[in-house]
């Protein structure tokens, strides 16, 4: 007697050089594959969208311990069955959940020149805008913060002036961007441009943050941000907590102050602990990767899979994760040179000078590798 061991259409299997997990979307429930000769050959067949998702067992397959508890774990997690199968007949047949990605998109050629249409932008939802700046800081890693996470950096003139700055957000305004980050390096009230544009742009329908260091915190940016709408993202080293800064955060305590601690150290984590930070406080922790604290990333950072399957995920978010990178899709940045970055480590996208918003937005979406997992 032949059996017929298939998962379901609602079941993923995952798989990479050292396990294999089997989830199902409708009740979360996973198990790691053993690790067994039959099984691999299980898996293998599962593998392969040809085989309907489904493999064939032989009566002696089952008789083997591991096999046979590997059959009643995926019935008993309703993740897939085993029935009895009749060679002569034809094998059932299941469709493997899979994604097809169409990455050809649709445009039109027009005197060498691609004409996009409007909806293009609408793959658009955040923009960060670094304007010309200078400062006094002198953050050990200045440049390299920004490459990690939203932080000012010091970025000198550029080919952009205060018109063109104007003209974009212009455009962000008009497309519906949901949100600009604005940073001047230093301190932004002393920048002509951050007032100049946030001025002009307090009634815009999307978000402003403003990124600053703490050091240049003061009472004045309460009175700027209510005249302008403007969300402040305050940047805090953790080395520098004190209780001024604790202070600070009961002072500045609303929904348009938000607090970005930035660790890279044990020590990092244990000021964390100790320091009694305002249950008001809206606060976001920044891990920062030097290149020589990887072990703090190990244990502070890297997520395992029990992390991964905590919450649970369905299908089309699988889908969605599968196809696309989420931290960097929808986002560009922008720097004072004009050159355009979908990820700011990977080469420019064009710069905004030469080509259109539309077109630089098509060549992010066309230049999958840095928006697209795997890349």
């Amino acid at each position: 007697m032949n059996y017929w061991f298939y998962l379901e259409p609602y079941t993923f299997m995952f798989r990479n050089e050292h396990k294999t997990v089997i989830y199902n979307t409708l009740n979360s429930a996973y198990l790691v594959c053993p690790n067994d000769a039959v099984v691999e050959q299980i898996l293998e067949q599962w593998e392969n969208a040809g085989n309907g998702y489904g493999a064939v067992l032989a009566e002696k397959d089952l008789e083997n311990r591991v096999v046979k508890d590997f059959v009643n774990t995926v019935r008993e997690s309703f993740a897939g069955d085993c029935v009895e199968y009749d060679s002569e007949r034809p094998k059932p047949y299941l469709f493997k959940p899979d994604l097809f990605l169409n990455t050809d998109i649709r445009i039109k050629q027009e005197k060498e020149k691609t004409s996009l249409g409007v909806r293009i932008l609408q793959n658009l939802h955040e923009v960060t805008v670094y304007l010309p700046a200078s400062c006094s800081r002198n953050c050990t890693a200045c440049t390299s913060y920004c490459k990690q996470f939203n932080h000012c950096t010091i970025c000198r003139e550029g080919i952009l002036n205060q018109t063109d700055y104007t003209r974009l957000l212009h455009q962000f305004h008009t497309c519906g961007i949901q949100r600009v980050n604005l940073s001047g390096g230093g301190d932004p009230l002393e920048n002509s441009y951050v007032r100049q544009l946030l001025s002009d742009f307090a009634e815009s329908g999307f978000k402003k943050h403003l990124y600053l260091d703490f050091s240049f915190l003061s009472d004045e940016y309460i009175e700027f941000m209510q005249q302008t709408n403007l969300i402040l993202e305050v940047q805090v080293h953790l080395t520098e907590v004190d209780e001024r800064i604790i202070e600070s955060m009961r002072h500045y305590s609303c929904d348009t102050v938000k607090w970005n601690l930035i660790v890279s150290e044990y020590s990092d984590m244990e000021c964390l602990d100790s320091w009694n930070f305002p249950e008001e406080a809206l606060i976001q922790v920044c891990p920062f990767y030097s290149g020589n604290n990887l072990s703090f990333f190990q244990d502070f950072v890297f997520t395992d899979l029990q992390d991964i399957l905590a919450v649970p995920i369905d299908r089309k978010t699988i889908f969605r994760h599968k196809a696309l990178n989420d931290i960097f899709f929808g986002k560009l940045t922008i720097f004072p040179s004009g050159e355009v970055y979908a990820n700011v480590n990977y080469p420019a996208l064009g710069n905004i000078q030469n080509s259109s918003l539309k077109e630089l937005v098509y060549k992010r979406i066309d230049r999958r590798k840095c928006v697209v997992k795997g890349a």
